[in-house]
């Protein structure tokens, strides 16, 4: 019944474009109109009537004319196909047109536009790279769009380099800058692919490299987190311990729900810094910070540093079970319940003990299945941080889950 459906849709469609394509050269002679024109056209309808949905479609396709009047229906047949994972009649629609010596340059641009983006639903990646090129190249009213979906490419494909350069471009253009939120978007794009390219450089050992990409991230979008994170890290590596606090801090301020991705590296740095007092410091930071901004991720974080500093400094793990029990108190949690018991349970013997470990043992299935992280614009969820969504392919759009389930 879908295709029964969909086929209709494209009758419709068809039929519209070449009543008008006949009314366009109405002056014509009838020779103009072959009969052979109107029997495909009507076969593709007997193909319809006996359900062969994809005969149908291409005897459409073959009756209709490729004009002025008809170029638009051709477009929207393709992107119809498209939409409905027929790529393959897709591309085969648009090369039909690309095929006709009357068509115009224009024309020629917006179906080789088309069809990129037939290649790119068809995983046909370096084609589709090939004909953008092409339309950046030629063609001045296209050019913005190519070049988005060129980036879209270069994305997929990591070439990060390559989409640092084509982002440039699309941020000087005067669509973006007209656009405060299309110019954010931008920034945020661009600071990232910096950050990809130093990644690179980090696995390479080439640090100084790193730096330079990380210092154009920043001045890409200084409100990013990720370089700062990236920063902090080479910055602890290579014993400049204050500078990575004085950079780990001021991400988390302007990040607080990332707060716990900053904590790992700011806890070194503040220990490495100061070697007998960093560690209360760094508690009394993580405390200040969680009444404002509650974080369950943070807290257990310190509550795991104040048990195995416990192993030295006995008075450690009950200063641990306050400071959670004072949190839980206002933000209550499964994974802060779970850290309770496990606090709890060496304590205990005899049926208690067996009680409260088959609760601790319920607690932990509720864990392994939550999600901990959730697009703000689509909605995917996972238990991963990912600075692109999986889903969407949007940057900067991940957050931490809040709840009693979650964070």
């Amino acid at each position: 019944m879908q295709d029964i459906a969909l086929v209709v849709l494209v009758t419709v469609a068809i039929a519209i474009g070449y009543f008008l394509g006949r009314r366009s050269v109405k002056s014509k002679p009838a020779t103009a109109f072959p009969f052979s024109l109107n029997k495909t056209y009507f076969q593709g309808v007997n193909y319809l009537l006996n359900e062969q949905p994809d005969k149908a479609v291409d005897a459409f396709v073959d009756s209709l004319d490729v004009n002025a009047n008809t170029l638009e229906t051709h477009l929207a047949l393709g992107k119809l196909m498209r939409k409905q994972g027929q790529v393959d009649r897709a591309i085969r629609i648009h090369q039909n047109l690309l095929a006709r010596p009357q068509l115009d340059l224009e024309h020629q641009h917006q179906a080789h536009l088309e069809l990129a983006r037939d290649f790119m639903a068809a995983g046909l990646l370096d084609r589709a790279e090939m004909l953008l090129k092409e339309v950046i190249a030629e063609s001045l009213p296209l050019r913005g769009i190519a070049q988005r979906y060129l980036l879209d490419i270069f994305q997929d494909e990591r070439e990060w380099s390559d989409a640092v350069y084509v982002a440039e471009a699309l941020a000087q253009s005067r669509f973006v800058k007209a656009n405060p939120e299309k110019r954010q978007e931008m920034a945020q794009m661009i600071a990232h692919f910096y950050c990809e390219l130093a990644e690179e450089a980090i696995q390479k050992n080439d640090t100084g490299l790193a730096q330079k990409w990380l210092d154009k991230a920043l001045l890409a979008d200084k409100t990013s987190i990720r370089p700062s994170l990236l920063t902090g890290a080479l910055e602890n590596a290579d014993g400049r311990h204050k500078q990575a606090i004085k950079v780990l801090t001021r991400a988390a301020a302007q990040n607080p729900s990332l707060m716990a991705e900053c904590l790992p590296e700011l806890f070194n740095a503040y220990v490495a810094a100061d070697p007998v007092g960093g560690f209360n410091q760094v508690l009394n930071y993580v405390e200040s910070q969680i009444a404002t901004t509650p974080s369950t991720s943070a807290i257990l974080f310190m509550v795991d540093q104040l048990l195995l500093r416990a192993q030295t400094e006995p008075s450690r793990q009950q200063q641990a079970y306050e400071i959670l029990s004072r949190y839980l108190r206002d933000h209550p949690s499964l994974a802060g319940l779970n850290k309770v018991i496990a606090l709890q349970l060496p304590g205990l013997s005899g049926d208690v003990a067996d009680d409260v470990e088959s609760l601790q043992g319920l607690v932990q299935q509720l864990l392994q299945k939550r999600l901990t992280y959730k697009c703000s614009n689509c909605g995917f969820a996972g238990r991963q941080l990912h600075w692109r969504c999986p889903s969407c392919k949007r940057w900067d759009q991940m957050d931490r889950v809040k709840g009693i389930e979650a964070d």
